[in-house]
């Protein structure tokens, strides 16, 4: 099913149903060089609470390829999307670009969320050295595409940890199969959003209302555990946990224990009313 947007139009997929006409839908966000399928693991046991609503980034997965846009112009995207779903207000679970887009909307549209969930993410701006590195890689990919060899050695130890490369090799040439099945150009204009041109949001992380789980592999080398520590500082009543042996990848590398941190939050604050907050 597709949603028009601001961005283009984006397919996204519905499982479950709210138990209460008005409880918040549960919203899984991607991150980058992935798609929905990302939340495998986590679709059943959210599904069995309520309305999960899995949506393909711009440019991603069955998404359509977007203008050049920003992660402001993504969060008001998804508002606009939200709309058009009749979910006038949401549980954001975002993982990497879903949490950096999750925040923007909790910052700027604070009444659509009702609570959110913030994985292996970062509300700073990526560093100089990393982000004249990533726009090399960028321009490679554009014009040649994503070599297996180059995913190997530059884009995995940053996505999985060791232990997860070990057990899991088969994941690297799937990965490759499923960023040269998108399009380039709109990989392209989503990495320069997420990586290259990301803004700092830290600063303004304590207008946050929203309740905030923040979740971080222990093992994290893309957005490292400090910058969590730095958003659970600034957002009020933020509650941090850590997954043990996982690199950025938590939902796919320790979907166990990322679910029974993930549920447990979501039922929690599914009942939770707009008034009351």
């Amino acid at each position: 099913m597709y949603v028009s947007t601001r961005l283009g139009r984006w397919f996204y997929e519905e499982h479950g149903a709210p138990a209460r006409a008005d409880d918040p839908a549960i919203v899984l966000l991607h991150g980058l060089l992935f798609d929905g399928h990302q939340w495998r693991d986590q679709v059943a046991p959210l599904a069995a609470l309520g309305r999960v609503i899995i949506i393909d980034g711009p440019g991603h997965g069955r998404s359509e390829v977007p203008p050049p846009f920003s992660l402001d112009d993504h969060a008001r995207a998804l508002a606009d999307a939200l709309d058009a779903l009749h979910a006038p207000r949401a549980i954001l679970v975002g993982l990497s670009w879903g949490g950096m887009v999750s925040m923007r909307v909790a910052i700027d549209h604070a009444p659509r969320v009702a609570a959110m969930a913030l994985l292996d993410t970062s509300a700073e701006a990526e560093e100089l050295t990393s982000r004249l590195k990533y726009r090399l890689f960028v321009a490679f990919a554009r014009r040649f595409g994503m070599p297996q060899r180059m995913l190997e050695r530059e884009i995995a130890p940053l996505m999985f940890c060791r232990k997860t490369i070990a057990a899991r090799s088969e994941w690297i040439p799937e990965l490759t199969r499923t960023i040269n099945g998108y399009s380039r150009l709109g990989v392209a204009r989503a990495s320069k959003a997420v990586v290259i041109e990301r803004s700092n949001v830290l600063e303004r992380l304590g207008g946050v209302t929203a309740p905030t789980l923040i979740i971080c592999g222990r093992e994290d080398a893309a957005t490292v555990p400090a910058r969590s520590e730095a958003m659970a500082a600034r957002i009020p009543g933020a509650r941090l946990e850590y997954i043990e042996d996982s690199g950025h990848m938590t939902a796919l590398e320790q979907p166990a224990a990322v679910n029974a941190l993930l549920v447990s939050f979501v039922r929690e604050h599914l009942g939770a009313r707009a008034d009351a907050e």
